[in-house]
């Protein structure tokens, strides 16, 4: 994703010279102004969220560097680049307690017309909700990293980071479920009719029939965000958070305790005059 996105942004960067002096355009010719007037372009084009602006001009200062590293230029073009200045405010979305009792339910109807495929579809919510895992760290988990005894399941996270997250009742319950009913022999625990793995993008795809149908929003991230701000909301102390999601710094884990767009709103529900 963050190849894809660095590509997207370079190739705006791209189209914008080539409309500015027609192709084709060589790197030998751009000179930092060139950069500099895209930079202001960028700024004054208010239908660009500034997270976005940020994030093109970021690449093209990435970019610029690359260039001096490949000897394509000897100066760094992208050098007076500055990046638009943003109050941190916390966007992220999660559900509530409401909304996720409201998916578990829609998942126990599933359940009702195909016992199987609602099991699955109930232990991936778990793992995400409950546990805290990633998309790509469900696809991943095998048998051999749960300790049911122990209650505990060792997940390779993002950035080959390992660490232990406690399984909960109702997961464990789950995961047994599906283990009973599951027909393929795998070393992986999620699977699908078709292999003995599940891809990140049915497990999206699984979301987003889910979100069609209730109309809310859910990603598996989402759930992810949810059991964040769960532990937070329940008084755990932001470094447990952390450890407990993988993060590779507090900060991350920071926008757990800061409040959201949402809860600012509906505390100036309760204060406007």
């Amino acid at each position: 994703n963050t190849i894809k996105s660095y590509s997207q942004d370079l190739n705006y960067f791209f189209k914008w010279i080539q409309q500015r002096y027609g192709p084709p355009h060589l790197i030998s010719i751009l000179t930092s102004t060139d950069l500099k007037d895209y930079e202001r372009q960028l700024k004054s084009d208010s239908t660009i969220a500034p997270s976005t602006i940020n994030r093109r001009l970021i690449s093209l200062m990435k970019w610029s560097e690359f260039l001096i590293t490949i000897g394509s230029t000897n100066i760094n073009l992208a050098n007076n680049i500055k990046i638009k200045k943003v109050q941190r405010q916390n966007n992220i979305r999660w559900l509530t307690r409401k909304e996720v009792g409201k998916l578990l339910h829609a998942i126990e109807l599933t359940k009702q017309q195909n016992y199987k495929k609602g099991v699955l579809h109930q232990t991936i919510v778990y793992l995400a909700v409950n546990l805290g895992l990633r998309v790509q760290e469900m696809c991943d988990v095998k048998l051999v990293d749960m300790d049911v005894q122990r209650g505990i399941v060792r997940i390779n996270g993002k950035g080959d980071k390992h660490r232990i997250v406690p399984l909960t009742e109702n997961t464990k319950e789950a995961i047994d479920n599906w283990l009973k009913v599951r027909d393929q022999q795998s070393e992986y625990l999620l699977v699908s009719s078709k292999n003995n793995y599940i891809t990140t993008r049915a497990i999206q795809h699984i979301f987003k029939k889910y979100s069609s149908q209730l109309e809310i929003e859910i990603t598996p991230h989402s759930l992810r965000h949810t059991y964040c701000k769960q532990l937070a909301q329940q008084g755990v102390d932001i470094q447990s958070i952390a450890e407990l999601a993988g993060h590779s710094s507090v900060d991350t884990t920071r926008i757990y305790v800061t409040p959201s767009i949402r809860e600012l709103q509906d505390a100036l529900k309760k204060t406007e005059f």
